[in-house]
């Protein structure tokens, strides 16, 4: 079954309803569009690398600059420093008898693998991450940058209407981060049942075992009542889930911190687990290696020993400070992930003063009928599309895109 762990997201229906004869899309080679991304034949091997192929050229091409936050008044204020930001992003697709290819621009000058770094408050003596929401200050903004994609796993009417805005924030506290597939807008948007597949690609993350997180969004248990609607679900995350306690991924865990309590203390306090420093994420390799070291004891003033009996002292230079060069990465990856969560591989490169190029590949027909979406080449399925620039929740979203297949080849 799916491994529990935002955004292209494949729906359904030609004209509202999936078809099951197959009437291949309109194709001017190649073609640009805002809304429709038609996946072409490949004809030959596709690298596994994050090269761009030849064939790529050859490929229709989604492509918008209208990607934003939403209707603010869905966020409250959370959202307030990316008011009026718009980003550009570019999808290709290729498909073969077993495979659907993805190759994935976005546009973004600065290449972000943060994700909300430890550094060392002077003030409280304590180390410390920025806050992952704020609308006060710019500390959001220190994350990675990221991008998702949600795909319906049924057919369902309110999700072609909005597609991946039908599953998010509409009526539920607190207003971000939660993602539901049972209440929105109002009742007659109601999706019973109904289970998107989400495909979650992290700069920092992502990388380091070429792998694109395979999520979903579901809910436990729906009760209707005179027109409303009242959801119970099990989900920590409000519906998103990630990944199973049968599953061995990520052993180490993602998240690089551990409770110590400070030399001639007696209450626990967060520090890093372990230190290296220059690196968006630290492998298991690392960690044997010893490249990255274990950080053993804290006192009261934050100077951290390590395993080795280095210490770091944060209280004599600026390098462990908010901006400073020296921050420690959050980002602790323990292996590849397994079962239905680790059936998207994926590959990344960023270019310099240009931005990022990802190409996800995943097979057409996956064996977790039940959390994975299943593309059939015969229909023609609505999506939407996020992407986080140097942020951990905040995201930009474009919705009501159209995934189709096409037998015309890309040579």
């Amino acid at each position: 079954m799916k491994t529990k762990n935002l955004i292209l997201l494949a729906a359904v229906a030609l004209m509202g309803t999936m078809q099951s004869c197959k009437t291949d899309p309109v194709v001017a080679e190649p073609s640009t569009s805002s809304t429709d991304l038609i996946s072409l034949l490949a004809t030959g091997a596709i690298s596994a690398d994050a090269s761009i192929d030849a064939s790529w050229a050859n490929c229709n091409k989604l492509s918008t600059n209208t990607v934003e936050v939403p209707d603010t008044t869905l966020f409250g204020k959370i959202y307030t420093l990316f008011l009026g930001k718009t980003e550009n992003f570019t999808v290709r697709s290729q498909y073969d008898a077993n495979n659907i290819y993805f190759l994935v621009e976005l546009a973004d000058l600065t290449q972000s693998t943060d994700n909300r770094a430890w550094y060392f408050d002077a003030k409280t003596k304590l180390w410390t991450r920025p806050a992952s929401i704020t609308d006060t200050t710019k500390v959001g903004q220190f994350g990675q940058d990221q991008f998702a994609m949600l795909f319906p796993i049924t057919d369902n009417a309110a999700w072609n209407k909005s597609t991946c805005l039908s599953t998010c924030h509409y009526g539920v506290t607190p207003k971000y981060g939660n993602h539901y597939t049972a209440k929105f807008k109002d009742a007659s948007d109601v999706m019973t049942g109904f289970t998107a597949d989400v495909w979650f690609w992290r700069s920092a993350g992502a990388q380091a075992n070429n792998q694109t997180a395979d999520a979903y969004i579901t809910t436990d248990s729906v009760a209707t009542s005179a027109g409303s609607v009242v959801v119970t679900t099990k989900a920590v995350k409000g519906g998103r889930v990630g990944a199973d306690a049968v599953s061995t991924a990520y052993a180490l865990g993602t998240s690089n911190t551990q409770n110590l309590i400070p030399t001639g203390g007696t209450k626990a306090i967060a520090v890093p687990k372990y230190v290296m420093t220059g690196v968006a994420f630290i492998k298991q390799s690392d960690v044997t290696s010893k490249a990255a070291k274990l950080v053993t004891a804290v006192d009261a003033n934050g100077v951290l020993t390590l395993e080795d009996a280095t210490k770091i002292d944060p209280t004599t230079t600026t390098d462990y400070s908010f901006l400073g060069s020296k921050k420690i990465t959050y980002t602790l990856n323990g292996g590849p992930l397994v079962e239905s969560n680790g059936d998207i591989t994926s590959y990344s490169t960023y270019v310099s003063g240009k931005g990022w190029v990802i190409k996800v590949i995943r097979k057409l027909a996956t064996t977790d009928k039940t959390y994975d979406a299943q593309f059939d080449i015969a229909k023609t399925y609505m999506f939407g599309f996020a992407t986080f620039d140097n942020a951990n929740n905040q995201h930009l979203i474009k919705t009501n895109l159209k995934l189709s297949f096409a037998t015309v080849a890309a040579k």
